[in-house]
């Protein structure tokens, strides 16, 4: 089932419109977990939903950036599109995009998710390093 959510984001509505707060609200996708998915499939799915964006984009006669990222503390992939170029994708944390999509999917694959009660969670400092988000984004147009 993943696979063909995947691929439905290319039918989905495309605004291209220069402002990245209304292209995140109306081009991001989340994507639940599924059991039976192979990540291979699931990357194939992704690059073929890529693809399918820049045709898109060159018929509307735009540029922009199609992107893919596991938010770990939501349990999801998500992916979107936006006119911005790679290099400022509308994230608050500094960006890993030299990450390999086969990465992303498998961590998202991996990752069991799920519910923690209060009462297992334990207190932990801060981390030091800096947060750095694994985002896959290829340009598009």
């Amino acid at each position: 089932m993943l696979v063909t959510w995947i691929r439905e984001v290319a039918d989905e509505p495309l605004l291209f419109n220069g402002d990245p707060d209304a292209e995140a609200a109306a081009n991001t996708w989340i994507l639940g977990t599924d059991a039976s998915a192979v990540a291979g499939d699931v990357v194939a799915a992704f690059e073929e939903t890529a693809r399918s964006q820049s045709e898109r984009a060159v018929a509307l006669g735009r540029t922009g950036t199609f992107y893919v990222w596991h938010d770990v503390q939501g349990g999801q992939l998500r992916c979107s599109t936006t006119s911005l170029p790679r290099d400022r994708l509308p994230f608050g944390a500094k960006l890993d995009l030299t990450v390999s999509l086969a990465a992303i999917v498998e961590g998202f694959l991996g990752d069991p998710g799920g519910f923690v009660a209060w009462s297992d969670l334990q207190e932990e400092p801060l981390p030091e390093a800096e947060f750095v988000l694994p985002v896959w984004a290829v340009e598009i147009g």
